[in-house]
């Protein structure tokens, strides 16, 4: 392909593109004519009455329609079976006008009751009309696709960039803490997670943040916490207390309770009776133990 080879935009060669644009230059029509009354044809022409005006106005909107419409269905189909450049799109916009201007004049000239505007002064004048009612409805259709095509790529490229973030998320060196809604509130890497803790209808999450200890709190109890699905690696060890099994490095009985050491932070975290056997068949060695 040639420098000058310029490829057409997809947006203008879509059926929604060509629907705009035909629907949008109808309307133009039907209010430039009627508004404007372009001299270059509706003055060269006597009418009996008001409403032979506009039924000419009618039949002169109704045929350019019906030739644009049939040009833009066969370039429509044109265009899926062969390679239509830019260039090949600008020529046939202006044949369009062209052919319109040629045929409105032919049907202006047949009701010309006016001897003082010949064929090509009339032609002139027709062919300005016509770009005149074309330019507008095709440069605003273009402009509407354009911010169209603008927004849906921003919207793709933002979903592709959530996606990624929620699949940097997801992997295995991140815990992600979701809130009651299901929103997603807290992210860290797994290993600087400590233990949590349970108060009421939230948590409290102990994490080494900068080489010290910090705490974020969750809207989220500790029931919802215990899911070995989503929150891999954090053991249960109490009821009001989860640890983070990477973190553990000793467990020992402290007058008459097993207690879990952490590798960083000073508070050691209690087992109850409850989840004593849990604990202990899982630093046994039974990953079993493990949910």
């Amino acid at each position: 392909m040639s420098n000058r080879d310029f490829k057409i935009p997809k947006f203008l060669t879509e059926k929604k593109g060509i629907y705009l644009f035909l629907t949008s230059t109808l309307l133009f029509a039907v209010l430039f004519i009627l508004i404007y009354q372009p001299v270059g044809y509706m003055r060269a022409t006597e009418f009996p009455s008001v409403w032979n005006k506009y039924l000419y106005t009618a039949i002169q909107i109704f045929i350019g329609f019906v030739i644009l419409l049939f040009s833009r269905l066969l370039f429509y189909h044109q265009q899926q079976r062969h390679h239509f450049t830019a260039w090949t799109l600008v020529a046939w916009i202006i044949s369009e006008i062209v052919v319109i201007s040629l045929v409105l004049t032919f049907v202006a000239s047949f009701l010309n009751a006016d001897e003082n505007y010949d064929f090509r002064t009339l032609l002139w004048r027709v062919s300005l009309n016509i770009v005149s009612i074309l330019v507008i409805p095709y440069g605003a259709s273009v402009l509407i696709l354009m911010l169209r095509e603008r927004s849906h790529q921003i919207e793709e490229l933002n979903n592709l960039i959530d996606k990624q973030q929620e699949q940097d998320l997801g992997s295995s060196e991140n815990l992600n803490f979701y809130d009651r809604g299901g929103k997603l509130s807290f992210s860290t890497n797994r290993a600087n997670v400590l233990y949590i803790e349970a108060a009421d209808n939230y948590s409290n999450i102990h994490y080494i943040n900068e080489g010290k200890e910090d705490t974020f709190i969750l809207h989220n109890s500790m029931k919802q916490l215990d899911d070995p699905e989503r929150y891999k690696g954090l053991l249960r060890c109490h009821r009001g207390y989860m640890v983070n099994i990477d973190n553990v490095k000793l467990l020992r009985k402290v007058k008459g309770i097993l207690v879990l050491e952490l590798t960083q932070g000073a508070k050691p975290i209690p087992v109850s009776r409850s989840y004593t056997e849990r604990v202990v068949s899982f630093f046994a060695g039974s990953s079993s133990a493990l949910p």
